[in-house]
């Protein structure tokens, strides 16, 4: 793509591919709403929603996050909503996870809901109250509190109109 275009398609792709960036050096206080990633390597103290989040191995997130992918290897001090949630050896999460998929190397605390796969390596700890529909733990890999199985809530039926007789 040329630097100055007039083709408003190459706008439209790259603009679908926005990242940013909050460096180390960083303190922000703010919500982030839109598409594309937040990569958060500093202190934030606001909600996101966008596609994908990274919180870096110095980052810390006070707030809510919903994305499709998160990857923690810093802090997330809030709840979190999203498809899949990989926690990684440096990584913790403190509060109430909804999600998919979640992986966790490292440290959650917190109630957690699981739709799929819940899958703790040996170095993962996760305690609180689980709700999980697969469960997967690796030698080592630790789990304290109560564990229910997920249950999807099942969508309501349309009534269809009954035939009168006469």
């Amino acid at each position: 793509m040329a630097l100055f275009s007039d083709n408003k398609n190459d706008s439209q792709k790259t603009s679908s591919k926005s990242h940013t960036f909050i460096s180390k050096e960083m303190e922000v206080t703010g919500n982030f709403k839109g598409k594309g990633a937040v990569q958060v390597e500093g202190i934030l103290h606001g909600n996101i929603s966008v596609d994908s989040v990274a919180i870096g191995e110095g980052g810390v997130v006070n707030g809510i996050v919903n994305a499709k992918s998160v990857i923690v290897n810093g802090k997330l001090n809030g709840s979190i909503n999203c498809d899949s949630l990989e926690v990684m050896g440096n990584g913790s999460v403190l509060n109430k996870i909804v999600v998919k998929n979640l992986k966790v190397t490292g440290e959650v605390e917190g109630e957690t809901i699981v739709s799929g796969l819940l899958n703790i390596n040996a170095t993962g700890y996760i305690h609180g109250k689980i709700t999980v529909n697969t469960l997967q733990i690796d030698e080592g890999g630790r789990l304290f509190g109560s564990i229910n199985q997920y249950k999807s809530t099942p969508k309501p039926q349309e009534e269809t109109p009954k035939e009168k007789s006469i």
